[in-house]
């Protein structure tokens, strides 16, 4: 009687299981289904970068919906303002449908993951664009990675063509939109009132902040931000 219980329970087991592993199975299924997108056509293989990292990373997105998918080989294209990901099931790059998208985050091999969102900045653009987080609060800075095909000297690029770097910084408060910025003193001091622009002088002087490139410009809004010194849109 006992031997008869444990195959009985032992069979029930095995079903419970297989039932299981199928649940999960068709679960990730329609997660991959959620994706939209194209196949990915490579671009010209001129001089210079047209794409934020040389390989995939894992990485994370959001669905419009609010869907989190995480795991996935993603590539971000700066020429073309494009996330791509790798389809193992079908060994094929996808272009996601950029609408279908809140925005994504890419992890970096250090273990920083760099943060983007899908906004639409009609002022200044055409269209939705994913622009990067560099800093987030009531007024937020953005930056928009976008790299231009454009003709060069044949010294640099034998074809004539290189991918170059026109990337873009703005401030973002949502009641009052964007306004843009260039990542130097100067024009980080423009956004202020002169009283206030005296007091970021001392604060920047005083911490030792030089403003030379992109980090040292995060750097001092971070700072700025933490001080509670307003900007003027």
């Amino acid at each position: 009687m006992i031997s008869k219980l444990l195959l009985f329970l032992s069979i029930a087991g095995i079903f419970f299981s297989a039932g299981v592993y199928a649940q999960q199975t068709h679960k990730t299924s329609q997660t991959s289904e959620k994706i939209r997108g194209a196949r990915f056509i490579p671009y010209p293989n001129y001089t210079g970068k047209p794409y934020l990292y040389d390989k995939f990373l894992m990485g994370e997105i959001e669905l419009a919906d609010g869907t989190r998918i995480s795991n996935l080989g993603l590539s971000y294209s700066t020429y073309r303002d494009e996330l791509i990901y790798y389809n193992s099931a079908i060994s094929a790059q996808i272009v996601i449908d950029k609408i279908s998208l809140n925005g994504f985050t890419i992890r970096e091999p250090n273990g920083n993951s760099r943060h983007f969102s899908r906004q639409y900045c009609g002022e200044y653009m055409h269209d939705h664009s994913y622009f990067e987080l560099l800093s987030k609060g009531t007024i937020s800075l953005l930056a928009y990675r976008k790299v231009n095909l454009e003709p060069c000297n044949t010294y640099y690029s034998k074809s004539g063509m290189a991918y170059g770097p026109a990337y873009s910084y703005f401030l973002y408060a949502q009641e009052k939109g964007y306004t843009p910025v260039n990542p130097t003193r100067n024009s980080l001091l423009s956004k202020f009132s002169k009283t206030n622009q005296k007091i970021v002088r001392k604060l920047l002087r005083k911490n030792g902040i030089v403003i030379a490139d992109e980090s040292g410009f995060v750097e001092a809004w971070n700072l700025i931000r933490e001080k509670e010194i307003e900007p003027i849109f």
